[in-house]
């Protein structure tokens, strides 16, 4: 296993989130959005003297993306909603789930065409499998694609847009499928990587180079790994955090990951050894990002 050279990991807010997810780099705005799910917040993080603004949110949410005709969605317990950052106004785009009042949306991410991948779970029980695997289109249909999730994440895609890649974090598997770009469909799902959570961590959300290297946070396990196409860890990346939840690439070369963490179920010892812990980190490396793609409706 080699380790790339690392320059520097700082965190870049005051801000410390219960359950921090889902950061989405913007470079017309040269910041980074993120959410904390359970503090029901969104916020925003410039890189340009380091500043975070806040919006208070009326529910869970699960996950934001960049919509391509202006501001975010973000993914709230009844649906997908449109929001202005100027105005902070947020409307509903399409309902999801809002007859099942113990599931919320978790990771989920945008394909080439503009398409919202996001699945669901049951907040009251982890391990009831009453989550689903939709896909958003930009014309706001909604198609059930997996049903029987428990905590979906790790959303990415190759970057020639051929394979996708998910994992449910109460499983031990990564899986990848053959993905038609053009139409939206996916292929049977196959084995890319398989890991002992009880003694890595586990899998929560990833991201993907410009080589094909996915990149994942293991949530508990204190680490950034990067894995290769063929499906092996090739770099070991250690956090000041146990908590880290998801990556994202961004900076003026893409060659930035900002991680999100948690302080969630950390007792006063961990919290008082992590005083980083629900901070957004930023970990400088010598892999340049893949760009996720916006929200096409």
């Amino acid at each position: 296993m080699s380790c790339n050279l690392i320059m520097k990991i700082q965190c870049i807010t005051d801000e410390r989130a219960i359950l921090g997810e889902s950061p989405v780099w913007s470079s017309a705005e040269n910041a980074i959005y993120w959410i904390d799910i359970l503090g029901k917040k969104l916020h925003r993080t410039t890189l340009d003297n380091p500043e975070t603004r806040t919006w208070k949110l009326p529910g869970f949410p699960g996950m934001i993306a960049i919509r391509r005709t202006g501001g975010l969605v973000i993914a709230l317990q009844d649906g997908l909603y449109s929001f202005d950052p100027q105005s902070a106004q947020l409307d509903l785009l399409v309902a999801i789930e809002s007859d099942l009042p113990e599931n919320r949306p978790n990771d989920g991410k945008c394909d080439k065409k503009g398409r919202l991948w996001v699945g669901t779970m049951n907040v009251v029980d982890v391990n009831r499998p009453t989550g689903n695997f939709y896909r958003i289109d930009p014309d706001l249909t909604v198609s059930k694609i997996k049903s029987g999730c428990r905590i979906p994440n790790g959303v990415a895609w190759s970057p020639d847009n051929r394979v996708m890649y998910r994992t449910d974090s109460q499983t031990e598997v990564v899986w990848a499928a053959d993905f038609n770009a053009l139409s939206g469909d996916c292929a049977v799902e196959r084995e890319f990587f398989r890991y002992n959570r009880a003694k890595t961590g586990v899998v929560d959300g990833a991201a993907m180079d410009s080589c094909g290297g996915y990149w994942a946070a293991l949530n508990g396990g204190q680490k950034l790994i990067r894995i290769s196409s063929g499906g092996k860890v090739d770099t070991e990346i250690k956090l000041p955090v146990s908590q880290p939840c998801m990556p994202a690439f961004g900076g003026p070369n893409m060659k930035t990951l900002f991680v999100t963490s948690a302080r969630q179920n950390l007792g006063c010892d961990d919290l008082r050894s992590q005083p980083l812990a629900g901070g957004l980190l930023a970990v400088t490396v010598d892999f340049q990002g893949h760009p996720v793609h916006p929200f096409g409706g």
